[in-house]
């Protein structure tokens, strides 16, 4: 899927063709929305937004391999020196992305588009570092600016992960919740846990794939055995716009 998802295709990120009824439909209800506002991107005919971009590891393979003039992407970070280092990157171009400081769990603070207006949304190992009882909340307004037939890519730490059974005591925050030792957390997931978020956020499942690998560190000598978890969620074309 995150393969699918850095080659930048429009078909690629989930963007499924639909009958001409339901694109009908679906374009209509977004149009009632995305044309009250004049935003970043708003002439735009695709919208990807990714959440805790990082330095932009995924947002510039995206814009490098897809020329589509009509594609734009948004990308937020809870760090404002690495928004800072996407926007003096030598690739970043504000006709094609817009690059700002956001906090996943602020309720109060809104995101820079309108709701219903965006086709895809990207979480690489970004919600496993907020705390569990936001995580919800968090999803549920991301969920809100997906426009009908839009997509929610996540990758993220599965339950048993290496990286979970090497914590020590006195790491552990709460129940498969950790804190390491810079201060960051990170909690550990499973298929059954990210469907009820996803779904109570009002989305249909697509698409949920265990990926386990095992890793070796000749240098180290050390066998690391992984366990991640990525899915993609669609908004039903059936949403209703309020």
């Amino acid at each position: 899927m995150i393969e699918g998802q850095n080659k930048g295709s429009s078909n690629s990120l989930g963007h499924e063709k639909q009958t001409c009824g339901e694109e009908n439909v679906t374009e209509k209800l977004s149009h009632l929305e995305v044309c009250t506002n004049d935003f970043p991107g708003s002439s735009a005919t695709y919208r990807i937004l990714e959440v805790g971009c990082g330095v932009g590891n995924t947002v510039f393979p995206i814009l490098q391999t897809n020329n589509d003039p009509g594609l734009f992407v948004y990308c937020c970070d809870f760090s404002s020196t690495a928004i800072e280092l996407v926007r003096t990157h030598p690739e970043y171009d504000p006709a094609r992305c817009f690059a700002f400081v956001h906090d996943l769990c602020d309720e109060e603070r809104s995101y820079p588009v309108p709701r219903h207006s965006l086709d895809v949304i990207v979480l690489i190992f970004v919600l496993s570092a907020i705390v569990p009882d936001k995580m919800q909340k968090a999803l549920s307004r991301l969920s809100q600016l997906l426009r009908p037939g839009g997509v929610m890519l996540l990758r993220d730490y599965g339950r048993y992960d290496m990286a979970q059974l090497r914590f020590k005591t006195g790491q552990c925050l709460s129940g498969n919740f950790y804190v390491r030792g810079d201060g960051t957390r990170v909690y550990f997931f499973t298929q059954e846990e990210l469907d009820t978020l996803f779904t109570t956020a009002g989305l249909e499942k697509v698409q949920s794939l265990v990926d386990r690998r095992l890793q070796v560190n000749r240098g180290k000598q050390l066998t690391m055995y992984r366990v991640w978890i990525q899915c993609r969620y669609r908004k039903p074309l059936a949403s209703i716009i309020r």
